[in-house]
């Protein structure tokens, strides 16, 4: 009896030891998964980001910020569009079949008025979406359409950061806009305002799509623009002695 009662007590400190091994194991088992989690996370991560930031390089179709205007008059998108420049922008008019054909693409209600790329040191910064002027009986239709692309920007960019909940003549106000929806993607926003012109009771939409990045280049004042910065800066002068 006395060497059952002994073997016992020794099966006991045999199967406590094993516990306390076990124990010792399972936090080098959980940390190891752990880790192995966290590095999971870090690949999600950064495959989540080469995407936004592959995402917020496109400006419009296969045209991307950053292009030249050579390079975005070379793209499906703005082929044979018109290209204008002056001492205040430059800027390439999308060709006016292509716009005509947008409304098809999407299904609008209405036809969409212009749709322009501007340019900064040359390099490609922001495209311009607006519609026609209109009078106070299509508000509806510019809504329903503004939902459109805001559909579409979902579909592709996930939801908008920022979207007016109603919207009725009240919003308006002559020579103003609100904005209407908002997205965000890495450095690239989309912003869709609407708005009243100045006079004549006329209503529009009109959608920016821009990058933070661009331009890279440091733009550098051509001859011209130094001596009128000098002229203005003579005229100030000029005004600031004759006050005294």
């Amino acid at each position: 009896m006395k060497k059952i009662a002994t073997v016992f007590i020794l099966i006991l400190l045999i199967t406590s030891c094993n516990h306390k091994n076990k124990g010792l194991i399972i936090p080098q088992d959980s940390d190891s998964i752990i880790r192995v989690e966290k590095r999971n996370q870090e690949i999600q991560d950064s495959l989540n980001q080469i995407r936004t930031d592959s995402l917020s390089l496109i400006a419009w179709g296969d045209a991307k910020f950053g292009m030249s205007m050579k390079e975005v008059l070379a793209t499906e998108s703005f082929k044979n569009g018109y290209k204008y420049s002056s001492k205040d922008f430059n800027s390439i008019s999308m060709d006016f079949d292509k716009i005509w054909k947008l409304k098809e693409i999407f299904n609008l209600n209405l036809s969409v008025g212009q749709l322009e790329a501007y340019f900064q040191e040359d390099e490609l910064t922001k495209i311009e979406i607006e519609s026609y002027k209109l009078t106070a009986d299509k508000i509806k239709e510019l809504v329903a359409d503004c939902d459109i692309f805001i559909k579409n920007f979902t579909n592709k960019y996930g939801n908008p950061s920022y979207q007016c909940s109603r919207v009725n003549i009240l919003n308006f106000e002559a020579g103003t806009v609100f904005t209407y929806a908002r997205f965000r993607i890495g450095s690239k926003s989309i912003t869709i305002k609407l708005g009243e012109r100045n006079s004549g009771h006329k209503y529009y939409y009109i959608i920016y799509i821009e990058n933070d990045k661009f331009p890279k280049k440091k733009h550098i004042q051509t001859e011209k623009e130094k001596r009128e910065e000098q002229k203005r800066m003579e005229e100030t002068e000029k005004i600031r002695n004759n006050s005294f």
